[in-house]
């Protein structure tokens, strides 16, 4: 019986270890790079933990750009934007409620969505 009693406690510990580890995982640095008929671009996406407890996170988002007009690419232009978010772990999504952002987790595959595809390097 004793035995029963410590291995479901053992059981209980890895869950609630694992339920919390997955969101320290949201933090780090996220890339991805996208080209069409009016731009080419970089975009950097850089997740910090700023309340673990209340599942808030500062995101900012960097981006670097080539316009295209008339078959001819422009110089490259640079755009910061910070915010917080606040992330719903059953969803597995960060949200924030000024302008309506969500920032879709896949943390299995350290990707995140946010209108493109942004993989982890960091």
């Amino acid at each position: 019986m004793k035995t029963l009693k410590m291995l479901i406690l053992i059981g209980c510990t890895f869950i609630i270890v694992a339920c919390n580890k997955t969101a320290g995982t949201i933090s780090g640095v996220y890339v991805t790079a996208f080209k069409n008929v009016y731009s080419i671009a970089n975009d950097t996406l850089i997740i910090e933990a700023y309340n673990l407890e209340a599942g808030t996170y500062h995101v900012i988002r960097r981006s670097g750009y080539h316009r295209m007009r008339e078959g001819k690419v422009l110089p490259k232009e640079f755009d910061t934007k910070k915010w917080v978010a606040t992330y719903n772990q059953d969803k597995q999504v960060l949200q924030e409620t000024e302008l309506g952002r969500q920032i879709y987790v896949n943390a299995d595959k350290g990707s995140l969505s946010f209108g493109a595809t942004y993989q982890k390097i960091k």
